[in-house]
Parts: structure tokens; sequence; C-alpha cells
């Protein structure tokens, strides 16, 4: 029976290898270094968060974001359940024979069930990578408000481990057992992004600032768990029975095929579609003000290359020598029982709405205050690769003096049951550097960590 338990492997970890759940704070260094606070964030920094806040009343005509000398760029791999301390134990110990062969960890049953043990429900691991590749901010005044473009990629996966299949590796096939993979998921997404915002003041109430941003997404590659209620069950004479139900789509652009050159940085997109972020800012008082944005709202439709793969058919495994039985349960397990290529699918954007409430030691309208407190509540709106689902935030931006501040938060939210972050940054004036990580805690606690982030930008100011 520990065939069929690689077959299951080699089920989930195939089909689940394909979708992703990104994070809403890794997509800049100043987000993540208010560990996801981002209404107040200004000029080409709200784009894609506020599109009110790029209007600023005072500072810098032109913004530019390029690659140089400073990337604006964020990396992050996160697990919610497995830490450091666990991989050195589990999987970093290695023992060398007198033969000189190198061995893992023998795992006592106190050992493998405190394994198990960790392995709970929702056991996720999300990896994000991002990057804005240009942005352009142009303010020639106050009264003609302010217009933006800017570009970025961002890469999200998301992979949850299922439990059934911890106890099938550590316990092998129990009798009468019902294993259910229902909880394993897998997606991914490459999207890029052009966003064209525009944004002013209004005399509705004082400070009164309404932006809207247009974009343009592009969609490089998708695979995409729909449904997955697969369940096997083995009896007393080591039959396995169950019932296959699966229904996933993957999508890869021709670019993945190619050499790299500079012919193809562009390639053809296999999904278009266009989306509206909308943000206000207003004063409450001199040194209260409130935001609140709705991002992300559109769809994507997938034209090209698109294949679908299903099941939904029963299982039965009386002998493991009998080849037509495995490749059946492989079919089945993997949806290639139904594979085929499909014309179009729609998928929704990541629209989610923020609000928020800053004070600051100087009137709002000021933009040299030397200390803000914020506070911030993110909902999703619909669940795809991306953004977690909810998230509390309270952050700080201290300037400590006119060339250098730091900034600091806290997050409380689904996936990220606590988050410390903390970011430095220094301001010279024409150019601003950020330098930031999501897991500060990590510092302090190195045992507890379970993941590495980090970002940094620079944006020229003139």
């Amino acid at each position: 029976m520990k065939k069929i338990i690689l077959l299951l492997i080699l089920f989930t970890t195939e089909n689940i290898f394909g979708q992703g759940i990104g994070l809403t704070n890794f997509t800049d260094s100043q987000l993540m270094s208010m560990t996801g606070s981002f209404l107040f964030s200004s000029g080409l920094m709200a784009v894609g968060k506020n599109p009110a806040n790029i209007f600023k009343y005072s500072g810098s005509t032109i913004e530019l974001i390029s690659p140089l000398p400073v990337p604006n760029l964020s990396i992050g791999i996160v697990s919610n359940f497995f830490t450091l301390k666990d991989y050195n134990f589990y999987l970093g110990t290695k023992i060398i024979d007198s033969n000189g062969e190198v061995y893992g960890k023998n795992l006592t049953r106190s050992d493998k069930d405190k394994l198990k043990s960790i392995f709970k429900s929702n056991n996720n691991v999300n990896t994000d990578i991002s990057i804005q590749l240009f942005g352009i901010k142009i303010q020639p005044s106050n009264k003609s408000g302010a217009l933006s473009f800017a570009m970025s990629d961002r890469i999200s996966f998301s992979l949850t481990f299922p439990k059934s299949l911890v106890e099938l590796l550590f316990d092998g096939n129990q009798p009468d057992k019902i294993y259910n993979f229902s909880d394993a998921k897998f997606n991914a997404w490459w999207l890029r992004k052009f966003s064209l915002t525009y944004s002013n003041e209004f005399n509705i109430v004082k400070n009164f600032k309404l932006g809207v941003s247009l974009n343009f997404v592009n969609g490089y590659f998708l695979t995409a768990i729909e449904k997955n209620n697969t369940t096997i069950k083995t009896d007393s004479l080591n039959i396995i029975t169950g019932f296959g139900e699966f229904l996933a789509y993957s999508a890869f652009s021709s670019f993945f095929n190619m050499k790299y050159s500079f012919d193809n940085v562009f390639p053809k997109p296999l999904g278009n579609g266009i989306g509206v972020d909308l943000g206000i800012i207003t004063n409450i008082s001199e040194n209260l003000a409130f935001a609140f944005s709705m991002t992300d709202i559109g769809t994507i439709t997938w034209k090209n290359n698109i294949i679908e793969y299903s099941s939904n058919a029963p299982i039965y495994l009386d002998d493991i020598s009998n080849k037509k039985q495995v490749d059946t349960l492989i079919s089945i397990l993997t949806g290639r029982a139904n594979k085929k290529y499909i014309n179009s699918l729609k998928t929704n954007m990541n629209t989610a709405i923020h609000l928020g409430i800053m004070w600051t030691n100087k009137p709002v309208d000021i933009t040299t205050s030397k200390f803000d407190a914020v506070f911030e509540y993110h909902q999703v709106l619909n669940y795809q690769p991306g953004i977690t689902n909810y998230s509390i935030v309270f952050s700080l931006d201290y300037f400590w003096i006119k060339t250098l501040y730091f900034r600091t938060g806290l997050s409380f939210g689904e996936f990220y049951k606590f988050n410390w972050a903390f970011g430095i940054g220094f301001n010279f004036k024409i150019l601003e550097i950020n330098f930031a990580t999501n897991n500060f805690q990590n510092v302090l606690f190195p045992d507890k960590t379970k993941g590495l982030t980090f970002a940094c930008y620079s944006i020229w100011k003139i």
C-alpha cells in the first residue's frame, strides 16, 4: 500500500501546483513596513491602494519610479503553521553512519504525533513576488490635480497541504478510515497591470480628495482548483474505494517555452481584463483624516491555451499490480480522465474594500508631518490569488530627522494571526529610498519564524 500513498502524493502535488493566494502587505516596502497599512500612502505609492492620495497639497511636481538606484521590489514566502524550529528538528538534523552515509532524523512515535498536530486545518504556504517596473506622476498645480501612469507585475502562489495526506504518510492506509482531500489547494497567477490614475481636490468638505484608477490587466499564467471533493477508503482486504470529484483549470503562455531575450519582455498574454480603483480621503478635524478605497473592481477573461481537468467517477483498486486499475486511479485523481481545451474562462480580480483613520501631529494638508498614527481595516469581497481575506492594522510613521524615518506596524488577520513589521527610509529631497520586512518579530524570536519577507524601493522627486 505504500505505492498507493505515493500515488496520492503525486495526485495532491500535481493538481495543487497551480493556484496562489498572495498577501496584501507584500506589494512594496512602504506597505510592508506598515504591515499592510496603505490608505494614506501618497504620490505614486498610492497607486493600486487609494487613488485619491496621488494628489498632494505640496511637494514635487513630478515623481518617477524606475529600476535605479533601487528597484520597487517585494518578495515573500510565508507559512502559517511550520516554524524554523520545526524545520530544524524534522528536516535539519543529519546523521552520518560509520560508512559515511547521510540519513535524516529517525522519528519516534511521539515525534510523528507532534508533527501531525502541527498540520491542522488550513496549512498554507504563500509566496508572492511584486515589482513595479515603471511609474510616473505629474501634478503641475493643486488646481490641475494629479495624473499618474504605472506598470507593475505580480506573481502569487498559495499551497494548502491536506491533513489527510499527512496522516497517510505517517500512519499508512488505516482500515475503514475515510480520507478527504477537499482542503488540498494550490492557486497561482502572473498578472501585469497598467494603471492610469487621476486625483483632485473637490470643495465638498474641507480637503476632500477623490481619485480613480483605470487598470488594464494582462494575465500570463493561471492555475485554479475550482472543486476537489475526492475521498478514499481502504477496507480490511486492502481494497481502495472512494469517489473522485475534481475540477481545475490551467493556462500557460508560450513565453515559458522561449529562451529569454529582449523581444519577449512583453510576451503575448493569455488573458485580459479592465479594472477600476476608487478612493477618497478627507479631514475629520485639523489633525485627523478619514480614507476609503475600493480596489480591483473587475474581471479577467482568459482565452488562450486553457485546459480543463475534471473527474466525477467512483474509485476502485484491489490489485496494485494491475496497470489498468492504477492508470484509471491516477486519471481520476488528477482530472486527466476528462482533460480538454476550453474556449474561455472568466476570473474575478481581487476586489476589496479598505477604510482607515489617521492622526498626525501636524495638519493633514501638510506633507511634512513628523508623526502619523494609522488604524485600518481591509476586507476581501472575493477569494482569488493576491490577497488575504481580512486584516486589522495599526501602524506608525515617524520622521526622526529630515533625511531619516522609521515605519512600523502590527496586523491581525485570518492568515497572519499576528504580525509585526518594520522599515527604514532615507529622504534626500530628490530621491527617497526604503527598505522593509514584514516579519520583524523574527529578530526577537527566530525559532518561531514562519517566513521571510523583504521589500525595497526608490522614488525620484522633482
